[in-house]
């Protein structure tokens, strides 16, 4: 009764092909999807940072999702992810008519460097700074704290991330 001419679907066929082309040749992937780490030296060594913080069990599982090898110690290692200046802070935006304070802006940061075990430079060492506002009423304080813990573990896993795809990308830079 409906039916459509042949070339009304050749056409979104090809609409269709068109797109999924344009997204995947800009670049795009979905989030979580691990970036390849081949052209870091293996294994990895990770300094810097106490071996049971979260950012390290953080850093340690995104490595290892996107194809690292990680060694237990620096001798037994081809690099070092050496991270530095670990920063984690609270800030208060804006408070109520009470003069109650209702608004924070919370902070992860870490500098970050790699180097080969002969001590040569791949990656420079540089800044890496998650940020992200949290409303805390002041009636609901025990939601408001577990709130702050799950962004804290949030912002941990972006800050791993972040600290993940700039060595792959500074390292197919430099190749």
């Amino acid at each position: 009764m409906f039916e459509k001419p042949a070339h009304y679907l050749a056409t979104a066929c090809f609409l269709l092909a068109l797109a999924v082309l344009s997204i995947s040749a800009c670049g795009f992937q979905p989030r979580g999807q691990a970036m390849s780490l081949t052209s870091v030296p293996n294994p990895v060594h990770i300094s810097g940072i106490a071996s049971f913080s979260d950012l390290y069990r953080e850093l340690y599982r995104q490595l290892k999702i996107a194809g690292a090898q990680i060694a237990p110690t620096g001798a037994e290692s081809a690099s070092t992810l050496h991270i530095t200046g670990v920063e984690q802070d609270t800030r208060l935006l804006s408070v109520n008519s009470r003069n109650k304070a209702v608004e924070f802006e919370l902070i992860e940061a870490a500098t970050f460097s790699l180097r080969t075990a002969n001590g040569q430079e791949l990656v420079a060492p540089q800044q890496v700074r998650v940020l992200r506002i949290q409303y805390r009423p002041e009636i609901e304080v025990l939601g408001s704290n577990r709130e702050a813990e799950l962004l804290r573990q949030d912002m941990r896993e972006e800050l791993a991330g972040r600290i993940v795809r700039r060595l792959t990308a500074q390292r197919k830079a430099a190749e």
